[in-house]
């Protein structure tokens, strides 16, 4: 075998060996959560494995742990909260049409998986559920997005 083989064999070994890493390093697991799962949690949460990364192609992985509640993830740009989303009272849900929505992962039944992957810019963003009444039980979280 010729040298120059060996060493385009080498560099690509090492590239494909690379690339998991690489996808992790781009991976946000999400985990959604309720007292189904806990009992001493009160409320609803939606748990990221990290707050913040560089831009550019974020994959988000969630992963719904209820036990008996249907949960989603979506994905907003926004500075606020979750508490000072525009909100439809009778409808217990946030008014999305109101909001910059870059995607969701939907309606995701108990103890079932999904993901979502999107190139995102610096700046803030909030993922929240918005099934009815789950953003005011605590199901939301923020995340920043770094130059």
């Amino acid at each position: 075998m010729r040298a120059l083989d060996v060493a385009a064999g080498l560099i690509l070994a090492a590239a494909l060996a690379a690339a998991p890493a690489r996808a992790a390093e781009n991976t946000v697991q999400v985990d959604l959560q309720d007292a189904s799962i806990d009992g001493s949690l009160q409320g609803m949460r939606m748990k990221l494995d990290r707050a913040a990364m560089k831009a550019g192609p974020v994959t988000f992985r969630v992963a719904n742990r209820s036990k008996a509640l249907i949960h989603e993830m979506v994905i907003l740009r926004t500075n606020l909260t979750g508490s000072q989303l525009p909100y439809d009272s009778s409808k217990d849900i946030f008014v999305e049409s109101r909001l910059e929505s870059l995607g969701e992962v939907p309606d995701l039944s108990p103890g079932k998986s999904g993901q979502l992957t999107l190139y995102l810019k610096p700046g803030p963003y909030l993922l929240t559920c918005n099934q009815p009444g789950h953003l005011h039980a605590g199901m939301w979280a923020r995340f920043t997005v770094m130059p």
